[in-house]
């Protein structure tokens, strides 16, 4: 089956690599999922493709409530579900799924629903409280560590504040010190890696807890939605096993340079262009990196006019195919 994967320049390096690894097809558009959704929106895109993206297809919402089937069956009357909000479709979801316990008369009353989002980018938590809608500012939303929820025009923004209001629950945004103290606390006493996209909702428990939002006695659910193996600190963390000084950091920028040049595959890229993405390392370094790269003939060049363009080769994309192994036995 083919797939085309339409994906924001600013995404976590370990979902690119297992789109890369099952050989879909990608499209890079703007700079979040609000970009990219925008594109598939198109007439044309929205006509063309079966459309997998979760906020627009409806069998996401009708799959994505069955989460609270779930807590019900496991936790009897659960008091507060926290639960992160990017475009707001997963509390939605299982707000519809709780609404329909209830009506079933499987459960008495709905849990209070709590929204979570990062304090870099909070536009429902904005407009849940009437203050001004959020101005994302480039230089510091793009270093949030929770790139999963990263929107900035948030689909079931409405919708999303509309249950959260009728289950009397309510809206946390979280600073990023206490998501990345999350994901090691979860480590540390559960055992379980998530991503920092997910980790936050137990960081809300704190914040919750200072307000005095809820008993000691409540039973408390927080959504772990992601893995924290899709995030691009994994890497770091290889690299700081490695006995070389220095030499890790050298692996990640490999192959975040051969990640972007598989991603112009049919057109190719310049070494500017890669400069421009990456943003923070030299247009030396970069043709370092190339050289090296093609020496060890995971990349190729053509020269068009002015400009030397670069291209993956058939090994270069196995070394990214060995990526996703890697981080799933990790």
């Amino acid at each position: 089956m083919k797939c085309l994967n339409v994906i924001p320049r600013i995404i976590d390096v370990g979902k690119k690599a297992q789109m890369i690894a099952y050989d879909s097809d990608l499209k890079i558009i703007g700079d979040t999922v609000d970009d990219a959704i925008d594109y598939v929106l198109d007439e044309e895109n929205f006509k063309t493709y079966y459309q997998g993206t979760p906020e627009l297809n409806p069998l996401t919402l009708e799959a994505q409530k069955t989460i609270a089937y779930e807590i019900v069956k496991q936790i009897e009357d659960p008091n507060l579900i926290i639960i992160p909000m990017g475009s707001g479709e997963l509390l939605v979801s299982l707000w519809k799924g709780f609404k329909e316990l209830q009506e079933s008369n499987i459960i008495e009353r709905i849990p209070k629903l709590i929204g979570v989002q990062s304090e870099f980018s909070s536009p429902i938590v904005k407009e849940f409280f009437n203050e001004d809608t959020l101005k994302i500012k480039q230089n510091n939303v793009f270093e949030s560590i929770a790139l999963g929820i990263l929107v900035k025009k948030p689909i079931y923004k409405d919708l999303a504040i509309k249950y959260i209001k009728e289950s009397e629950g309510t809206v946390v945004a979280v600073p990023e010190d206490l998501i990345l103290s999350s994901v090691e606390e979860l480590i540390r006493s559960e055992g379980i890696f998530a991503e920092p996209s997910s980790a936050l909702t137990l960081a809300a428990i704190q914040l919750l807890d200072e307000k005095l939002l809820f008993e000691p006695k409540d039973k408390i659910v927080c959504l772990i939605t992601g893995s924290g193996l899709k995030a691009p600190y994994i890497l770091e963390a290889i690299s700081s096993q490695t006995k070389t000084t220095g030499k890790g950091s050298i692996i990640i920028t490999k192959l975040k340079i051969l990640s972007q040049i598989s991603l112009s595959s049919i057109r190719g890229i310049t070494g500017t262009d890669i400069k421009e993405i990456m943003g923070t390392i030299s247009l030396a370094a970069i043709y370092q990196h190339l050289k090296e790269l093609e020496i060890k003939g995971l990349i190729s060049r053509k020269k068009e006019g002015k400009n030397v363009l670069y291209f993956i080769t058939d090994s270069g994309k196995k070394v990214l195919d060995a990526l996703d192994v890697l981080i799933t036995l990790l």
